[in-house]
């Protein structure tokens, strides 16, 4: 039932922060929801399912097209200093 009520305010507080006009308070409340959602994690028993949905979920994010990846030279125009 914590682990429940953890993660509710920590979507909540995260969602809240996305919206938020103002950077700082937006970055204190995505913060505070990080931290929600640790604590869920780590007194609860919802970390498996958890883990197995942000997997799916990082599995199903577009992959950066191969086009738009450039080619390594031989380094002959790259700008190196010694110190």
């Amino acid at each position: 039932m914590v682990t429940l009520l953890f993660l509710g305010l920590a979507v909540f507080v995260w969602s809240k922060a996305r919206r938020n006009g103002d950077e700082v308070i937006a970055t204190f409340e995505a913060l505070l929801g990080a931290m929600l959602l640790v604590l869920a994690l780590c007194c609860g028993r919802l970390h498996l399912p958890l883990a197995c949905l942000l997997l799916v979920y990082a599995l199903l994010l577009p992959r950066y097209p191969r086009s738009h990846i450039l080619e390594r030279r031989d380094g002959r125009d790259d700008i190196f200093v010694e110190f």
